[in-house]
């Protein structure tokens, strides 16, 4: 009796649930951030047609292109997230993003260095676990030759420092270390200030800051683990998202590409100009 109850009750709070679930976001917002999805599927593909062409940075463009499925698989998730009424939940996603948009700025900003710092994105895990035990014996001896097999592709002026960063250098949390000591250094430095200004804003939520947390509720004082309809933190979320995708795509596609995709980035980015004013918290 009390299960067939509990069961009942259940099924009519989904019900609730899926009455209630419903984009609270502007209908051009959320046009506009699939659009996004859709150019980024167009700088992938305008990106791998150059690449069959010339094979000039194996290690930077196989870092990127990780970087790349990381991110848009992110971007997406933002959308579905604010269609299940949890835009609260995207913060720290966004602050993933962020993260991404960094390792992009750090490879594409300097031509000579990339293959080097391709190399250090890729190969960091392997760096931090080569005598990790709770790894078996068998994977790290593979570890061991996945770097030797990058070492390789590196050009030869460049294999004595990626050897020193591997084997002597201590690990750090920031896989750009020494180059950049701290995400806030390498995004003051290489990213537009409207991007550094969304770091600054979702470091706290990211750590489950209470201050953080609250960035993307309408009313950050109703407290309940249920969906909501928060119509402006959707917008800044999708907001946000589109942002970032749009500032990694782009630095990508001019560096492996040689802005092959300019005149697309132009026009999505003059459209994305007027929603510019969504990106505030409040």
């Amino acid at each position: 009796m009390e299960a067939a109850f509990a069961c009942r009750s259940l099924a009519r709070r989904l019900a609730e649930r899926v009455d209630f679930m419903s984009m609270a976001a502007e209908p051009h917002v959320v046009r506009l951030h699939e659009e996004v999805n859709e150019y980024a599927i167009h700088v992938n593909t305008a990106i791998a047609e150059v690449r069959e062409r010339r094979r000039e940075f194996p290690l930077a463009g196989g870092a990127l292109l990780s970087i790349r499925a990381d991110h848009l698989a992110l971007h997406r998730s933002v959308l579905s997230l604010c269609r299940e009424g949890l835009a609260l939940s995207v913060t720290p996603i966004l602050r993933t993003m962020l993260e991404l948009m960094i390792s992009t700025a750090v490879i594409v900003t300097d031509h000579a260095e990339a293959e080097y710092r391709g190399f250090k994105y890729t190969h960091v895990f392997f760096k931090a676990n080569l005598n990790n035990e709770a790894f078996p014996e068998e994977q790290r001896r593979r570890m061991r030759e996945q770097i030797e097999e990058g070492l390789a592709l590196l050009p030869a002026s460049h294999r004595d420092k990626a050897r020193g960063y591997v084997f002597k250098e201590r690990t750090s949390p920031y896989w750009y270390f020494p180059e950049f000591r701290r995400p806030a250094e390498a995004i003051d430095e290489l990213c537009p200030a409207d991007v550094a200004a969304l770091y600054s804003l979702f470091s706290a939520g990211s750590h489950g800051g209470y201050l953080g947390l609250r960035i993307l509720k309408d009313r950050p004082d109703d407290i309940h683990p249920n969906p909501r309809r928060d119509k402006r933190s959707q917008d800044f979320a999708l907001v946000a998202s589109m942002r970032l995708t749009l500032e990694v795509f782009r630095g990508s596609d001019r560096f492996e590409a040689s802005g092959v995709s300019e005149e697309v980035t132009r026009v999505i980015f003059d459209r994305f100009r007027a929603l510019e004013p969504l990106l505030r918290p409040s």
